[in-house]
Order: structure tokens, then C-alpha cells, then sequence
């Protein structure tokens, strides 16, 4: 008994008459060449992305600015795949696709870039916070845990938004919606973001750092503990501790004592007005050899020095001693104050004279003695 012999449904008699006449039409020349250059380059695509990343790398470091290693590793994975999916866009053009599926897979290929990039950008998003508390900034630290998050959230909505626009859903409602609430919070924290913005400010011009004495002119003097991108604690001398807003650091005038490297010595030696100009002048020339010859100053010609004889005063003949020690600690100031008294108060002995120190006359007149010498006269 013969069997009838198997035939096909009619759609799938289409679809393989569909097939065959699609590989009919692919060059077989180019296909091999195309397949050679797909696995080329899937072979190779670690070593292109290390070659990109060190050219990248190398212009970085003409702008001063260096990529950690754990940076280098996640964008060299991110390279990888970029390099594998932008080898198969000209591969599909070799393909010859219909237009329904070659538009198809252009959408998944982009969608991968899409994924590959924004998946290396979240994974870089804690080391790029904390480039803010590196040695750059001078042992400022900060709680940045929170800052990692919002970035992190950054990254996914962008990420869902690009993948939404290439696939073609309308998002337009509801990026007006976004867009909307996010100018409402943006003036609902417009103080939290002019003291984030201030706090950036305050650490890129590096005017002070942890354990720095600073003075706020007019506020406060103290010294800075921590340092938040929102608020800057200071413990003042008396050991309270106050939280200043950036926003008021960045427009107020900030003295930084730490940042000085001499401390000024200036001392007003009063010679009583009875001296003689030899005894006064015998007292300055002594006191500028002592300036030079001590080892206590800074005599080079960024620290000035002056000893001289100031204008008369109404009870002392003032000699002014101006002149910079050669480093800012206090300690060692106080050590060399010390010493210059104690040289003065030698060197005044020494020329037969004395110090002064102010005085008042007061003439009392005894009205009652002069009132009976009237009256008796009378």
C-alpha cells in the first residue's frame, strides 16, 4: 500500500519559499567576510577596548586628570560589548534582512548599547562620588552614600527612557509630568540646592579642609570638623560646635589660619621721654642686630622687617619691632615673643635707660582753704 506523500501547510510553504529566495539573495563572498569579521572581532574586542581606554587614558592625563584602576576595569567590560554590537550593524546591511526584522534586530542591537552603557555608567556611580574624597579635596569628608543613590537614579531613568524611545512608546505625557514635579520640588528645596551647590564650591576652591582654624569674619572663629555638601560643622574655641550653611561660607569672607606660614611679631618698645638720642638709638641698633641675629625671624624679602623709632608720643618715645617667624606654629611664636621680651628688657638696661609706662597728673584744688582765706581777708 503506497503512502501519500508529506506536504506542507501553505504558510510555512511560503515562509521556506520566503527563506530559500532570502538566502538566494546574500552574496556568498560577503557572507564569509562577514562572519571572519564578526569573529575577529569578538576575539579581539578586549584588546580594542584596552586600546580605546588607553588612548582615552592619555588624553585624561594631559588635562591632569587620571582614572582609578576599578574605573578602568568597568569601562573596559562597557568597551567590550560596544565594540561586539557596533561590529553587527554593518553585518546586517550583508544580511539583506526584511524590512520587519532587520528593523527588528536593529532595535534589539541598540538596546543592548543602551543596556551596556548605562549599566556601566551605574556601576561607576560610587566611584565618581567618591573622587569628591580623595586627596584632591584635602581630607574633606562627607556622607556619600546618599549622593550614590540619586546618581544611581539618574542613570535608570534615563536608562528606561532611551530604551522606550528606541522600541517608539510615547512617553510625552508622562515626561511633562516629570517635568512638572520636578520643577515643584525644585522650589519646595531651592535652599538644599543653593547649599549643595555652595558646598561644591567651597571644596573645588579648597579654601579650607578638616582640622583647619578658620575665622568667618563677624560670625565665628573655630575650628572645621566636617565638611557635608549641605553644611560645614565648626567647633568654636569654647568647644560648641556649629552647623553653618555652604550657602553662607561661600559668600562670606573666610580667614584661614592654617593656610599661613609665618605668624607677625609686632612689638611697641616705649623709651621714657628722658632718654637721650644715643641711649634711643643705642636700643634700635641693638634690637636689629638681635632681629638678625637670633635665628627666631624670617629675614628673606617676603617677610618685611622693621625696627625704627616711631613719632613721639605724649609720655615714651616708641620703638617699633615688626619682623615674621619662620614657621606659623603657635608654641614656637610664643617661645620667641617671650625671648624678644625678655632681650628688651636687657638691652633698655643695658643703654642707662627705662621703659615708660603711662602717666596722669591730677591737680586737686582745695576750694574750702581758699574760701576762708577770702573771707578773713574780707
Amino acid at each position: 500500500m503506497e503512502t501519500e506523500p508529506f506536504s506542507l501547510p501553505e504558510p510555512a510553504v511560503k515562509l521556506a519559499t520566503r527563506f530559500t529566495n532570502w538566502l538566494a539573495s546574500i552574496d556568498p563572498t560577503s557572507f564569509v567576510l562577514m562572519l571572519i569579521f564578526i569573529l575577529v572581532i569578538w576575539l579581539a574586542r578586549d584588546v580594542i577596548a584596552r586600546w580605546v581606554l588607553g588612548l582615552t587614558n592619555r588624553l585624561l592625563k594631559q588635562m591632569s586628570v587620571e582614572l582609578p584602576e576599578r574605573i578602568r576595569n568597568e569601562l573596559a567590560t562597557t568597551a567590550a560589548i560596544l565594540v561586539v554590537v557596533l561590529a553587527l550593524f554593518p553585518a546586517l546591511g550583508v544580511l539583506k534582512l526584511p524590512g520587519f526584522a532587520d528593523a527588528f534586530l536593529h532595535k534589539i542591537l541598540s538596546s543592548v548599547a543602551i543596556i551596556a552603557v548605562f549599566s556601566g555608567w551605574y556601576n561607576l556611580s560610587g566611584p565618581f562620588v567618591s573622587l569628591l574624597r580623595n586627596d584632591r579635596f584635602r581630607k574633606i569628608h562627607m556622607e556619600a552614600g546618599w549622593m550614590e543613590r540619586v546618581a544611581q537614579f539618574g542613570v535608570l531613568l534615563f536608562a528606561i527612557t532611551s530604551l522606550l524611545k528606541v522600541w517608539q512608546v510615547d512617553i510625552t505625557g508622562a515626561l511633562t509630568g516629570v517635568g512638572v514635579l520636578g520643577a515643584g520640588i525644585a522650589i519646595a528645596t531651592q535652599d538644599l540646592i543653593r547649599n549643595l551647590i555652595a558646598g561644591m564650591n567651597n571644596m573645588s576652591e579648597k579654601r579650607f579642609a578638616v582640622g583647619d582654624v578658620i575665622q568667618i569674619e563677624g560670625v565665628l572663629v573655630g575650628t572645621v570638623e566636617n565638611i557635608d555638601l549641605r553644611s560645614t560643622l565648626i567647633k568654636g574655641f569654647d568647644q560648641i560646635p556649629r552647623y553653618v550653611p555652604n550657602s553662607d561660607l561661600s559668600n562670606a569672607v573666610v580667614l584661614n589660619f592654617t593656610h599661613r606660614t609665618n605668624r607677625r611679631v609686632l612689638v611697641s618698645i616705649p623709651l621714657v621721654l628722658s632718654s637721650s638720642p644715643s641711649q634711643i638709638t643705642q636700643v634700635r641698633d641693638a634690637l636689629r642686630r638681635y632681629l638678625s641675629e637670633s635665628g627666631d625671624f624670617e629675614l628673606s624679602e617676603d617677610a618685611p622687617q622693621h625696627v625704627y623709632v616711631e613719632a613721639l608720643s605724649d609720655s615714651a618715645v616708641p620703638i617699633i619691632f615688626y619682623a615674621w617667624t619662620k614657621d606659623p606654629d603657635y608654641a614656637h611664636s610664643l617661645q620667641i615673643t617671650e625671648r624678644l621680651s625678655l632681650k628688651i628688657l636687657e638691652i633698655v638696661e643695658q643703654a642707662g635707660t627705662a621703659l615708660a609706662y603711662p602717666t596722669r597728673t591730677i591737680e586737686v584744688s582745695n576750694n574750702s582753704d581758699a574760701s576762708a582765706v577770702n573771707s578773713s581777708g574780707s
